[in-house]
């Protein structure tokens, strides 16, 4: 005759997350967060990021001249860079 019990939980649920996301979405549009959109690091903090990265730096270099095999070709990082950098000398096909 009516609805099941089953499916009233499941529309009153929906409903539920339906109203959340609403009210979510209207309060972040009408109160946004002015420090989140202003928000600027100190000194020492960027001064350390820069320090990370500039030692993180000389470890890709290092990687890259490596000869570890690349496990998606299953080739060399020497045979895989032949076709993109060939040699000078090496006939053209």
């Amino acid at each position: 005759m009516g609805i099941s019990t089953p499916a009233i939980i499941v529309v009153v649920l929906v409903a539920c997350l339906a109203v959340t996301a609403l009210g979510a979405a209207l309060f972040k549009h009408y109160s946004p967060a002015e420090e989140e959109a202003h928000y600027n690091p100190t000194y020492e903090q960027g001064h350390y990021m820069r320090q990370v990265r500039a030692r993180n730096y000389g470890h890709l270099k290092q990687e890259s001249i490596s000869s570890r095999i690349d496990l998606e070709s299953r080739l060399t990082t020497e045979d895989a860079s032949a076709y993109v950098y060939p040699h000078p000398h090496s006939p053209r096909e």
